[in-house]
């Protein structure tokens, strides 16, 4: 009986002192092995959307070329009170005028009628300086319209790119400075108004 009690707590001790050597802890309070650190998994950088800075909901794509020029044309009315248009003209890069349906050193940014028209020729001209809205600023013999020239032009109530001519002399449909021009190019198309109400 003395002998297998022996052997029990030879046995136990030696159980024991394998425990401690192989990490264990005799005391009931050791120190937790610290966490591994994980590195943040970076942010992915996005991919610009065609069109990114247009309106909501509105693409562009492909994206017209650096602007050529503006060109204006009676939209319509009398001498004395006439509409004026603008649309914006890009050069022919890459065979973009192709790509959209035309052809030739420059074109329009897209097909009348193409869905995607609007938001291109936002993207050519850029806002108007004076009221914020996507079109070209105009100018009436060098002076903003409206404000003390409203007598002779008038920005149109919500089309930017029209404007209404009062009176006759030199009117100019300017793109915004932030956006590019073809060395060869325009920022500002005109119009010559005269008494006939045709552009010049």
């Amino acid at each position: 009986m003395r002998m297998r009690t022996a052997v029990f707590i030879l046995c136990a001790t030696a159980s024991l002192g394998a425990i401690v050597q192989c990490g264990g802890s005799s005391s009931p309070t050791g120190s937790p092995t610290p966490a591994t650190a994980v590195a943040p998994t970076p942010t992915p950088t996005p991919t610009p959307t065609p069109g990114s800075g247009l309106p909501a909901g509105m693409v562009c794509d492909p994206t017209p070329p650096p602007l050529y020029g503006m060109k204006i044309g009676p939209h319509g009315g009398t001498p004395d009170r006439t509409v004026l248009d603008s649309k914006p003209l890009v050069v022919n890069v890459n065979g973009y005028c192709e790509r959209i349906g035309e052809s030739g050193r420059f074109c329009e940014t897209r097909l009348e009628g193409d869905p995607q028209r609007v938001a291109c020729d936002y993207m050519a001209v850029g806002k108007a300086l004076d009221t914020g809205r996507w079109g070209p600023t105009w100018y009436y013999n060098n002076q903003l319209c409206d404000a003390a020239n409203l007598g002779n032009c008038a920005n149109h109530g919500s089309d930017q790119f029209l404007a209404v001519a009062k009176a006759q002399g030199r009117f100019e449909a300017c793109a915004a400075p932030t956006v590019p021009v073809d060395p060869d190019g325009s920022r500002c198309g005109e119009c010559n108004f005269n008494a006939s109400g045709d552009c010049k």
